[in-house]
């Protein structure tokens, strides 16, 4: 009976880690969300600037630069691939993102997005 309740216990020690640690993920996860937007409501303030002057929402330098940021910055345990398509996703989504901004500033001018559909 010893053994069996010990098991027990390591069971009932291992649900409750589980669920603490699934906790820590949501409560990220919407530090994520949170920041995400932040990220995003940033980038179309630069997509309203960009507009005002006349540039596309596309600056293949200036993401690449973010990329080799990044990949700087990265101590696992994602891999650089990893971490680059992430960064990638984010990246797209926000210029999918900056594109509708701008055309909503500017009325239908070209944005130097292209648009799949």
């Amino acid at each position: 009976m010893g053994r069996q309740n010990l098991m027990r216990q390591q069971d009932l020690d291992g649900k409750k880690t589980l669920s603490a640690r699934r906790q820590q993920i949501d409560v990220l996860d919407s530090e994520l969300v949170r920041l995400l937007n932040q990220r995003a409501a940033i980038a179309c303030e630069i997509a309203a600037l960009k507009a005002i002057s006349g540039l596309p929402a596309y600056d293949g330098d200036r993401e690449q630069q973010v990329l080799d940021r990044i990949a700087k910055q990265n101590s696992g345990p994602f891999n650089q691939r990893s971490i680059s398509a992430i960064f990638r996703a984010i990246i797209r989504e926000t210029r999918l993102l900056e594109a509708q901004h701008m055309r909503e500033q500017s009325g239908p001018k070209e944005t130097g997005v292209q648009e799949f559909g």
